[in-house]
């Protein structure tokens, strides 16, 4: 029996003896395995953040063309059949396209339309 507590006695010592350079030799390799798992989670979060971004962007960019196509559409509600702008304020003046102005019914209309407002006769260009 002395003989076992002896090598009990002994394998304790052992143990505690090569506990710490066991954790010192197999430490690097943790870290490692630890810095490895730790660069792929911030690298999915870079990726996920830069979808994310780009969703945000694209949806900023919706909401200023619906903007746009509405601007828009009202600017073609005001124009009547013959190409003139209708003036929502009283004395702004009556605007008729460049192109539109070529048309003598469609200027004549225009004209006619400035007078009895009693305000002035505007050629805009085209794209306006």
């Amino acid at each position: 029996m002395a003989d076992k507590d002896t090598n009990d006695d002994q394998a304790k010592k052992l143990i505690e003896a090569l506990a710490p350079k066991i954790a010192e030799a197999i430490m690097p390799q943790i870290t490692e395995a630890v810095e490895g798992q730790i660069k792929g989670i911030k690298d999915k979060n870079d990726e996920l953040l830069g979808k994310l971004a780009e969703a945000k962007q694209s949806d900023a960019f919706a909401g200023l063309n619906k903007l746009l196509e509405a601007a828009d559409s009202q600017q073609k509600a005001r124009l009547n059949k013959d190409g003139v702008f209708q003036a929502d304020v009283a004395g702004q003046p009556v605007r008729i396209t460049k192109s539109d102005a070529r048309n003598v019914t469609a200027y004549r209309k225009a004209k006619a339309l400035a007078a009895e407002r009693g305000v002035a006769l505007e050629v805009i260009a085209d794209s306006a």
